[in-house]
C-alpha cells in the first residue's frame, strides 16, 4: 500500500467536519497523495464546507432577530424575525434583495422548522444544494407534515443527487398531503398564462406557465413524434430546430399530415393508484358523480409517475385518463410489490421490449450522479457479450455515452449482483453502489411468477379503458397476450 507520509486516509475519510478537520486538510499536501487520497480529501472539504455554511446560516438567523443598535449594544434578542432583516444580510453579504429574502428565508427553516436537515448539514452529510431543495419541496406543508417529509428523505439524502431528493420529495409530498396538492394544482392552473419575450439576435421566447399537465404531457408526446418522423423522413435540420419548427407551425394554424402517426405518453401507477384514478376518472365522466369508497380512501396513495414529468397524484392521473384522445397511445406500467416481466435473448443486440423494459428500470444513466434520461443513452453489457454475458435485462443498463466509453476505455470497472442494483469501481480503486429510484408502488422490477403476472394483467387492464369504466367477466387466460 502506497505510504502517505502523515496522512491517515482511514481517519481522514471518517472525521467528522469542524475546527479540528479544518487544520488537518489545510496542512495536507495534495503533491504527495495519489489519487486514491486525494479523493477522500476532496470529499473531507465537502463535509467541511457543509459544517460552515451551516454555522453561517445559524449566524444569519441571530442577525435576524438581532434589534437595533450599534457596536455599543447588549446581545439580546428579539422573538421574532425582524422586517428588514434581509436588508442587513443583503448589504452584508453583496446580495441582491431577492437572494438575500431567499437565503434568510433557508436559515430560519434551518433553525426552526426543519432542525433534522440542519444537523445533516452540519455533520457533512448533505450539502447547501440538497438542504435547499428539502426546504424548498416541504414548503407547502404543514411543520408536522413537512417532519416526516424530511425524516423520511433524509434517510437516503446523503446517497442522492439534488435532482433526485426533488424528484422522491415531489412524491412523498402529493402523498403525505393529496388534499392539499389538489387545491395547490386547482390553483395553480386558475393562473395559467403565456409570455411573448423579445431575445437578443433577433430572435425571441415563447413561455407557457402553470398549463394543465394533462395537455401539456400530449402535446409535448406530439411534437417529440411528429419531429422525429419528419427527421426519418430526410429532412436535414437538426432536430430540435424541427420540434420548434413544428411547435411554431402548429400555433400558426398550418396543417401537419401525421400520416396515421401513434403518439405514446408513457406513465408508471401503483395498482391501487391506477384503480382509485380509473373509477375517477369515470364517475367524473356521468352527469352526477358519486364519490365512490375507493376514492374517499386516498390519504397516503403514491403516486404515480409521469415520464419526463414525474410524480403526478392520482387527481392528474384521472385527468390524463379523461384526456386520452385517438392517436395518442398511454403506454402505462401497472405495478404490484415491485413486479415487471422481461425476456431473456442470447443475441448480441437487445430487442425493442428488452430495450425498453431496462430503459424503464433504469430511468437515466445509471453512472453516479447522471442524470441524463435512459432513452438518449446506450445499452451496455453489464459482464460483457464477447466473454459470455447474455443479452437479458438481468445483465443490461443504460450508460450515456461518456458514461459508455468510461466503463469501456476509462478503466470503470461494473457489477450487478442482482437486476437493477449495480456496482461500480473507479480506477482510483473507489466504490459505488448505484442504484435507480424505486418505481412506484415498490423497489427494483424484478422477474415476476408468470401466474401472478396473468392476475395483475387481467385486473389492469378491466380499468385502461381512457374516458369509461364498466367493470366486465374476467378474461380468459388465452385471450391475454404475452407482454414481450
Amino acid at each position: 500500500m502506497f505510504d502517505h507520509g502523515d496522512v491517515d486516509v482511514s481517519a481522514l475519510a471518517e472525521a467528522a467536519p469542524g475546527p479540528e478537520l479544518a487544520a488537518t486538510l489545510a496542512a495536507i499536501d495534495l503533491t504527495a497523495v495519489n489519487g486514491c487520497a486525494r479523493v477522500v480529501v476532496m470529499r473531507a472539504w465537502q463535509r467541511q464546507v457543509s459544517w460552515a455554511s451551516c454555522r453561517m446560516y445559524e449566524a444569519m438567523s441571530f442577525v435576524a432577530r438581532s434589534p437595533m443598535g450599534g457596536e455599543d449594544a447588549p446581545p439580546e434578542l428579539l422573538d421574532a424575525c425582524s422586517e428588514f432583516a434581509s436588508v442587513e444580510v443583503g448589504a452584508a453579504l453583496t446580495l441582491a434583495p431577492g437572494s438575500a429574502d431567499r437565503e434568510l428565508c433557508l436559515a430560519l427553516d434551518l433553525t426552526a422548522r426543519l432542525p433534522g436537515t440542519r444537523a445533516a448539514l452540519e455533520a457533512g452529510r448533505i450539502d447547501v444544494a440538497k438542504a435547499r431543495e428539502i426546504a424548498s419541496e416541504t414548503s407547502c406543508l404543514s411543520d408536522e407534515l413537512a417532519r416526516q417529509a424530511e425524516e423520511w428523505i433524509l434517510s437516503k439524502a446523503p446517497d442522492l443527487t439534488r435532482q433526485q431528493i426533488e424528484r422522491r420529495l415531489k412524491g412523498k409530498v402529493v402523498a403525505l398531503d393529496p388534499v392539499g396538492a389538489e387545491e395547490r394544482r386547482k390553483a395553480a392552473k386558475r393562473e395559467r398564462r403565456i409570455k411573448f419575450s423579445a431575445g437578443v439576435n433577433g430572435v425571441a421566447s415563447i413561455f407557457g406557465y402553470d398549463l394543465p399537465l394533462e395537455r401539456v404531457v400530449q402535446a409535448k408526446a406530439f411534437i417529440k413524434e411528429m419531429s422525429e418522423h419528419l427527421k426519418a423522413g430526410g429532412d436535414d435540420r437538426y432536430l430540435d430546430e424541427i420540434e420548434v419548427d413544428v411547435f411554431l407551425d402548429l400555433l400558426c394554424g398550418r396543417h401537419l399530415d401525421t400520416g396515421g402517426m401513434a403518439v405514446k405518453v408513457e406513465l408508471v401507477a401503483p395498482l391501487d393508484t391506477w384503480l382509485n384514478a380509473a373509477t375517477r376518472a369515470a364517475n367524473t365522466a356521468d352527469s352526477s358523480p358519486k364519490r365512490t369508497e375507493r376514492e374517499e380512501d386516498t390519504a397516503g396513495a403514491e403516486p404515480a409517475d409521469l415520464k419526463d414529468f414525474g410524480p403526478i397524484s392520482e387527481e392528474v392521473l384521472a385527468d390524463i385518463i379523461k384526456a386520452a384522445e385517438a392517436g395518442f397511445e398511454y403506454c402505462w406500467t401497472v405495478t404490484e410489490d415491485g413486479v415487471v416481466v422481461y425476456h431473456n435473448r442470447s443475441a448480441y443486440r437487445p430487442t425493442r421490449k428488452q430495450r425498453e423494459f431496462v430503459q424503464a428500470r433504469d430511468r437515466t444513466c445509471r453512472h453516479p450522479g447522471c442524470e441524463r434520461p435512459a432513452e438518449k443513452c446506450e445499452a451496455d453489457h453489464t459482464f460483457e457479450h464477447r466473454n459470455g454475458g447474455t443479452t437479458c435485462a438481468c445483465n443490461l443498463t443504460m450508460l450515456c455515452k461518456r458514461h459508455h466509453r468510461a466503463k469501456h476505455e476509462g478503466g470503470w470497472w461494473w457489477t450487478q449482483p442482482e437486476p437493477g442494483y449495480f456496482k461500480t469501481q473507479s480506477p482510483l480503486g473507489h466504490t459505488y453502489d448505484v442504484n435507480p429510484d424505486p418505481l412506484p408502488g415498490s423497489g427494483i422490477p424484478r422477474q415476476a411468477d408468470p401466474e401472478a403476472r396473468r392476475q395483475r394483467e387481467t385486473v389492469a387492464a378491466h380499468h385502461a379503458a381512457p374516458t369509461t369504466y364498466t367493470p366486465t367477466a374476467p378474461i380468459p387466460d388465452e385471450e391475454i397476450a404475452p407482454p414481450f
